[in-house]
C-alpha cells in the first residue's frame, strides 16, 4: 500500500480509521474534533473511553471530545455519557463565518429566532459544551449572539456571564476581551425593563421562560393570555441574571485593562444586589420571591415559593446563613419543592400548584419538574456547600444530582424531554419529532464542576474540591480539556484502582504533577496554551433553504426525505427526530446526491455522515461502494467494506477546483442508502476579499451576470428589496478602522443601503447609478478584534453586488 496516499490538512487533525481504496489518491478517515492542533497528543488512557459510548452515535466524535469519567453512582454516570451525545446532536452548522450554534430542538420551531437559535437557555448550552476539547462550539455561537444574527433579547439570559465563566475554562482571556464592547451593548439592550425608582429589572414570566408560573395564577386565576404570559414582575432569577451579567463585564474590563469600566458594571451589580435582597427577599416565608409591578405600589411580595427564588446562590447572591440555610431547607421539604422527579417549579403547598397539566400546551411552570431549572438548583446547591453557609451535606446534594439523573430516563434508558411530572414516571410534555433529547438544560457541567469539584479559574492554579459522599472510595475524569491542557484527575483512596498509588493524583498533558491523601487540592499548571490557528469552514451547509445555495438534489428521494436534509447542518442519526437523505425504495442498484455551489471552489476533502438504520430494524444501510466526482470527473472510488455507519467519513484527494460535488452509493441487496449530511471543509481564504454569494442572504439571491467576471461562473446577488439583508461575516480583524469597498451594480437611480457592523448601524452607501457596468463604493468602518459581521440591509431590484473589500488602517 503506498505510504503517500494522504497530504495531512494543516487546518485540522485527521485520525486514520481504515483504508480500502480503488483510488490510490484517496484516503478514507474517522474526522477528529474542528481545531488546529492535536487533541489526543499528551492524553492519558487509564479509563475505558469504548464501552461507556458504545451505544450511541457518532462515536467519533463523542471520543475525541468528551472527558471520560468513572464514579460509584452509575445511573449519574450512564446518564452524563448519553447527555453528551445529546448535546453533540444540537450542534448545528450554518455558514462559513458565522460557523455552528447550539439548538434548542432538534427540529427548527416558529418562535425561534434567525439559524433557529433561542437565547433563553444559551447560558446553560455554553457552560456544557465549554468542556468539548474544540472551542470552535462555543466560539461560534457566543459570536452569534454578540456580533452575529442571533436576537439576545428575546427571552432573559445569563449569556455574559456564561461568556466570561467559559473563558476560565478554556483559558482564552483574548476572546472574551475582545468581546468587553459587544457585552456591555447586549446588556444595555435590557435599559427598556429597568426600573429606576426600584432599583430592579421586570419582564413578564413568559418571556423569562416560565409562562404559566404563579404571577400569572394570581392575577388571572380564571385563566386566559395574561394567565400564560403572567403580568410584568420583578424576579429573582431576572435580576440575579443582571447581577451575573454586569459582575462578568466588570471581570473581563479588569482583564482588558480598563479600570473605570470594571468599576462601573461592579457598583452595578452591588447595587442590583441590594435591591434584590432588599424588595425580593421576604422573612416571612424566608425566600426570595416575585413582586408583580402593575397596581403594586407598595411593593407587595407574593405569597408562594417559586423555583426561581434558588436561583440567586448560584450567582454569588444571598450567600449569607439567613438567606441561603433557610431557603434551601425548603428543597427537602415534602410540601416544598421535594419530589421523586423533582425539584417542583413551585412549593407543593402552593393553592396553585399542580402535579400534573393539562393538554395542549407544553409548558406549565406552576409544579412540573423541568430541567432548565434544575440546572440553576443543583449549581446554587454547589455553590451553597461549599460557602459553608448552611447545613447542606454532600450527601444530600448527591441525592438531588441523582434524583436529577433518575428523571432522565424513558423506558428504561436515559433520555431527555422538556418536563417531567413530578411524581410520575413519564416526561409530561414530549412531543414525538419535537422534544426529544432537549437541550435546555445542563448536565455534565454540574457532573464536572459540582460533582468532581473542578471549579474553573482565570489563574492557572487548578483547584478540585469534590462534593462527593464520604464512602466513595474513587472518582476520575480523564483529558478534561483545561486551559489548553488536556488533565486527568484520579481518586483511588487506597490506590487498587487506578494502580498510580493512594489518594489523589493529577496528571497534565500526560505527565503526572500531583499527589496527595485528599480528595480536594490546589495545584499550579503549565500556562495555559490558547493559542490555535484560523478554524476550518464548511462551504456545503445551507441553513437557508431549498432553492438558496449550495444546492442540493438527488435522482431519487424518498418521499419524506430531502437532499437538502444532507446539507442544512443538522447531523443527527435518530429514525425520530429525522433529518436526512435517503433513496428508501429506489428501483435502481445506485443513485446520485449532488450539491452545487454558488461559485467554484478549491477542495480536498468531502466529508459523509453515513446512515445506517437496519440494526434498528429498517432498510438503510451504508454503500456497498461510492463514488466521489467534481467538475473535473472522479475524485474518489471506494468500496464500503470499511465505512462507519452513523458516523463521519472523510474522504481526502489532491486539491481541484469544482463547481459541484457528486456522490454516486452503490446500495447493498436488500437495502437501500442515505446520509445524514455533506460537508466540504476547507481552510478560509486569507485575503480580504469576501464574495456576496458566499454570505447568508436573506431576500435576496444568487444570479448569474454574464458583465461580472468576479467569479468564473459570473455569480452575483440580486433580487435585493427593503427587507433585504447581505450578510457577511468571519471577517477577521486585530481591531481598528478599515476601509470596506462593495463592488456593485446599480441599473437604476440612486439608493442607499444601510450598513450594520456587529449589529451597529454605521449608516449609509449611497449606490449611484451604474448602468450596466460594475463600479465601486466605500466607507470607513471600526472593526472589533476577532470575527466582524458587516451587513448590507435594504436595496431595489436593480441593485446587484459582487465583492466587498476590506482594508486594513
Amino acid at each position: 500500500m503506498p505510504s503517500s496516499l494522504f497530504k495531512m490538512n494543516s487546518f485540522a487533525t485527521w485520525v486514520v480509521r481504515s483504508l480500502s481504496l480503488l483510488n490510490l489518491t484517496t484516503q478514507h478517515m474517522s474526522q477528529a474534533p474542528l481545531q488546529s492542533v492535536s487533541i489526543t497528543s499528551h492524553s492519558t488512557s487509564f479509563l475505558d473511553h469504548v464501552t461507556p459510548i458504545d451505544g450511541f452515535f457518532g462515536q467519533t466524535f463523542l471520543r475525541e471530545n468528551i472527558p471520560f469519567i468513572d464514579i460509584p453512582d452509575s445511573n449519574i454516570q450512564e446518564v452524563y455519557y448519553y447527555r453528551w451525545s445529546a448535546l453533540q446532536r444540537h450542534l448545528r452548522y450554518t455558514v462559513p463565518g458565522t460557523g455552528y450554534i447550539i439548538t434548542e430542538f432538534m427540529q427548527p420551531v416558529g418562535y425561534a429566532q434567525a439559524l433557529n437559535t433561542i437565547d433563553a437557555a444559551a447560558g446553560h448550552q455554553i457552560d456544557e459544551a465549554r468542556w468539548f476539547r474544540s472551542q470552535i462550539y462555543d466560539d461560534d455561537y457566543i459570536l452569534a449572539y454578540t456580533r452575529g444574527p442571533a436576537n439576545s433579547t428575546q427571552y432573559t439570559h445569563w449569556i455574559l456571564d456564561a461568556m466570561f465563566r467559559r473563558s476560565q475554562v478554556n483559558g482564552d482571556t483574548k476572546y472574551t476581551t475582545d468581546h468587553l464592547t459587544d457585552m456591555a451593548r447586549l446588556w444595555g439592550y435590557w435599559d427598556y425593563t429597568y426600573d429606576t425608582e426600584v432599583g430592579l429589572y421586570y419582564f413578564t414570566p413568559n418571556w423569562d421562560a416560565q409562562e404559566f408560573s404563579l404571577p400569572g395564577y394570581i392575577v388571572a386565576p380564571s385563566g386566559g393570555d395574561l394567565q400564560y404570559n403572567g403580568p410584568n414582575t420583578y424576579r429573582p432569577n431576572v435580576n440575579a441574571y443582571m447581577v451575573a451579567n454586569s459582575r462578568a463585564i466588570s471581570l473581563v474590563a479588569t482583564q482588558a485593562g480598563y479600570p473605570k469600566t470594571a468599576s462601573k458594571f461592579s457598583n452595578i451589580a452591588d447595587q442590583l444586589e441590594h435591591s434584590i435582597c432588599k424588595h425580593l427577599w421576604d422573612p416571612d416565608q424566608n425566600f426570595f420571591v416575585d413582586v408583580i409591578r402593575p397596581n403594586n405600589p407598595e411593593l407587595t411580595k407574593v405569597q408562594g415559593r417559586e423555583e426561581v427564588g434558588l436561583f440567586p446562590f448560584r450567582f454569588g447572591i444571598g450567600l449569607d446563613a439567613k438567606y441561603a440555610n433557610l431557603s434551601v431547607q425548603q428543597l427537602f421539604e415534602p410540601q416544598g419543592f421535594f419530589a421523586t422527579y423533582g425539584p417542583t417549579t413551585l412549593e407543593q403547598r402552593n393553592k396553585y400548584y399542580a402535579g400534573t397539566k393539562p393538554g395542549g400546551a407544553c409548558c406549565y411552570w406552576n409544579g412540573q419538574s423541568w430541567p432548565f431549572s434544575t440546572s440553576h438548583v443543583l449549581k446554587s446547591l454547589a455553590t451553597i456547600y461549599r460557602n459553608g453557609s448552611s447545613s447542606l451535606s454532600a450527601e444530600q446534594y448527591v441525592q438531588y444530582l441523582g434524583i436529577y439523573a433518575t428523571t432522565q430516563h424513558k423506558n428504561g434508558v436515559p433520555y431527555v424531554a422538556e418536563s417531567h411530572y413530578p411524581s410520575q414516571e413519564e416526561w409530561s410534555a414530549d412531543g414525538s419529532n419535537h422534544s426529544e433529547h432537549y437541550q435546555h438544560s445542563t448536565n455534565n457541567d454540574d457532573v464536572i464542576t459540582g460533582l468532581l469539584g473542578i471549579i474553573p479559574r482565570s489563574d492557572d492554579l487548578l483547584e478540585v474540591s469534590p462534593i462527593v459522599p464520604q464512602n466513595w472510595t474513587y472518582f476520575a475524569i480523564e483529558n478534561l480539556h483545561y486551559h489548553g491542557h488536556l488533565l486527568t484527575i484520579l481518586y483511588d483512596q487506597d490506590g487498587s484502582r487506578y494502580e498510580v498509588g493512594p489518594g489523589l493524583t493529577i496528571y497534565c498533558d500526560g505527565s503526572k504533577i500531583f499527589n496527595c491523601n485528599s480528595t480536594s487540592a490546589q495545584a499550579n499548571l503549565p500556562p495555559s496554551q490558547t493559542s490555535v490557528g484560523p478554524a476550518p469552514i464548511n462551504i456545503a451547509g445551507n441553513p437557508i433553504g431549498i432553492g438558496a445555495y449550495p444546492l442540493a438534489n438527488a435522482t431519487f428521494t424518498f418521499f419524506t426525505d430531502s437532499p437538502w436534509k444532507a446539507i442544512d447542518g443538522y447531523l443527527f442519526y435518530d429514525s425520530i427526530p429525522d433529518n436526512r437523505w435517503t433513496n428508501y425504495q429506489s428501483p435502481s442498484t445506485n443513485d446520485t446526491l449532488q450539491i452545487t455551489f454558488a461559485r467554484p471552489r478549491n477542495i480536498s476533502s468531502v466529508t459523509l455522515a453515513l446512515f445506517s438504520d437496519v440494526a434498528r430494524g429498517g432498510g438503510i444501510d451504508v454503500p456497498a461502494r461510492l463514488e466521489i466526482y467534481g467538475s473535473s470527473g472522479s475524485l474518489a472510488n471506494l468500496s464500503g467494506g470499511w465505512l462507519l455507519p452513523n458516523d463521519r467519513n472523510t474522504f481526502s484527494f489532491e486539491e481541484v477546483e469544482t463547481q459541484f460535488v457528486g456522490v454516486k452509493m452503490f446500495r447493498k441487496p436488500g437495502v437501500w442508502v442515505g446520509l445524514c449530511e455533506l460537508e466540504v471543509w476547507v481552510q478560509p481564504d486569507p485575503t480580504p476579499r469576501y464574495y456576496a454569494v458566499d454570505a447568508l442572504l436573506t431576500g435576496a439571491s444568487v444570479t448569474t451576470d454574464r458583465d461580472s467576471d468576479a467569479t468564473k461562473n459570473c455569480a452575483v446577488v440580486g433580487s435585493l428589496g427593503r427587507g433585504s439583508v447581505v450578510a457577511f461575516s468571519g471577517i477577521e480583524s486585530l481591531g481598528g478602522n478599515a476601509t470596506i469597498t462593495l463592488s456593485y451594480l446599480n441599473a437604476g437611480r440612486t439608493a442607499a443601503v444601510e450598513v450594520t457592523v456587529n449589529q451597529v448601524s454605521k449608516g449609509n452607501l449611497n449606490l449611484k447609478g451604474t448602468g450596466g457596468n460594475y463600479n465601486s463604493v466605500a466607507m470607513t468602518v471600526e472593526l472589533a478584534g476577532g470575527r466582524n459581521f458587516i451587513s448590507l440591509l435594504g436595496g431595489t431590484g436593480n441593485i446587484r453586488y459582487e465583492t466587498l473589500d476590506v482594508k486594513m488602517l
